[in-house]
Formats: C-alpha cells, structure tokens, sequence
C-alpha cells in the first residue's frame, strides 16, 4: 500500500503484540506468530509490534527486527503493520526506522526520547521527529506515553508537527482526555489520533480519535473491536456497555500489573503470554487469580 492508503486503513482498535519467549528467554516466533493469526482472524485492522506491551526497550536491534519480519509474513494488506521504531539517539531511530521499512512496517511509531528528559523541551522533541520524518519514507507516528518517558509534548509542539507531510499521526497514552480533545480540537485535518488507554476509548472516539491502541485488545479483542463498531453504527447504549466491561481490563490487570499482566490475560484466553523479560517479574498465583476474576467481570453475562 502506498502512504495514503495506509494513512486511510490507520484507524479502529490496533493490538501492540506481546513479544513471547521461550524457556531459554529467545524469542519464541511461533507462538508469536499463532497470537498474530488469531487476532487478525478476529478482524482487527493491523497490529503493532515492538510497542511497549511487546517489551520494546528489552529488546535487541537483531529481535525487533526477526519480529518484524515474522509479523510481516503473516500480515496481510489491506491490514496494518505498525512498528515501534524510537530509541534514544535521533540517527539510531532513523536507522532502525529504515530497517523495519525495508522488511515491510507500514507505519512507524516512534515514542520520545526520555533519558535526557530535562533537556526534551519543545524545540528538541520538535526537531527530532522533524528529522525523522525528513528521512524516512513511511508515515511517521507521534508517540505520546509521559508516565514512562517523563517527557510530556506540547500541544502547540503536536499541531506544529502535524504540519508536516509524514508525520501523520499520535498515539496518546497519557489518558488525558481533556488532553486529548484539545489536540483533536487544533491539528490539522485528515491527522490521525489514536489513544492507548481503554478507560477513556469512548470518550476519545467521541471526540473525534480514529481509534486506539490496547493492551486489551491482545487478550480480548472482541469486546475492544465490538465498542469501536457499536459506536461506529451509533449504536451508543450497546458501545457504553462494551466500555463498561472494559473497564475492569484496565483498572485490575494493565494498571496494577502492566506487560506482565497482559501476557498472564493472554494465558489465561489461550493465548501465548508467558513470562516477561527481566528486569520485569511474572506475576505471582494470587495475582493471576485476581487477572482471571477480572476476565470473568469483563465476560459474565455473554455466550459465544
């Protein structure tokens, strides 16, 4: 697909895929590529890989990029590849963001740099993804998450960006909807705005966000897609249920327990979760107990 073909497909309720290990703590690319089956079968329009739920930063250069090589053969247009792609150094994104466009991403993600967050002012983060996108032929997209960079951008520093002709969207993962609707309310047309947090997906998408990226929809991708084309149908009272069910998916598994209790979920739903990678520590029995009675919150009620 070309870049507005793929601009026009970036919206709806997007996966960021787990990255599973094996026993040896490698990459486990076939249970990798059976979640990617699944989901994808579930209808959802793309997935991204190497986002913070796929454990990004405890990642080698040699892993993101077999990953995205895996995901490629699986992913099919008109459905999306999205890929992770920011790192700390400015050349080291345009690198790598150049290498995961070479073996396919359709779009690239590229979080702010964070170490060095004091001096992440507006004309730095500006002038970092201005570079980015000058050097890179795939749609570049914003990626907002301040509770784990440290690093808040703007909105005067979001509009200005979205002036430019590839950076064509942001993920928002603050969960500030009042945050996001003044962005909504001032980038240009046709930028794409899609949150990562499913406690206020609704409220988002009511806004005017193309849709959203959820830890949630690893595991429960049927609840996720069903609020995003209730609403789409104007089907409200039925989208505020879906929201309703979502929320305990956030408050009691991503919140609390973050990568490992979406890979504890992803189990729990006959998925391949697994452990995570340390630093990060699995979850314990009582946790995962507490995982599946959200599950059954989340489900009570529905047949399929």
């Amino acid at each position: 697909m070309n870049r507005e073909q793929t601009i026009a497909r970036l919206k709806g309720i997007f996966p960021p895929v787990v990255t599973p290990f094996d026993r040896h703590g490698e990459l486990d690319l076939g249970a990798f590529r059976s979640n990617l089956v699944r989901l994808l079968d579930a209808g959802l329009p793309g997935v991204l890989v190497c986002g913070s739920t796929g454990e990004a930063p405890l990642l080698t250069w040699r892993e993101r990029l077999r990953l995205v090589e895996a995901a490629r053969r699986v992913v099919r247009p008109p459905q999306l590849l999205l890929v992770g792609t920011g790192l700390e150094s400015t050349p080291e994104t345009i690198r790598l963001s150049r290498e995961v466009s070479r073996r396919g991403a359709d779009a690239l993600l590229v979080v702010t740099p964070g170490y060095y967050k004091p001096k992440m002012d507006a004309p730095a983060v500006r002038q970092h993804y201005l570079r980015v996108a000058d050097a890179v032929h795939r749609p570049v997209l914003i990626y907002s998450i301040p509770q784990f960079t440290g690093v808040h951008i703007e909105v005067e520093t979001i509009v200005a960006l979205s002036r430019h002709p590839n950076i064509r969207g942001l993920k928002e993962s603050s969960g500030n909807i009042k945050f996001v609707r003044k962005v909504l309310s001032r980038v240009r047309p046709g930028f794409k705005v899609l949150v990562g947090s499913v406690l206020i997906l609704l409220d988002a998408l009511r806004a005017g966000a193309a849709g959203a990226v959820l830890g949630q929809a690893d595991f429960a991708p049927d609840l996720c897609a069903g609020l995003y084309h209730a609403f789409g149908q104007r089907r409200i009272r039925e989208a505020k249920e879906f929201q309703r069910r979502l929320l305990p998916l956030g408050e009691k598994i991503s919140l609390p327990f973050g990568v490992a209790g979406v890979k504890a979920a992803l189990d729990l739903c006959a998925y391949s979760g697994g452990d995570p990678r340390s630093p990060l520590i699995p979850l314990d029995a009582a946790e995962r107990r507490l995982v599946a009675a959200a599950l059954r919150e989340a489900y009570s009620g529905l047949e399929y």
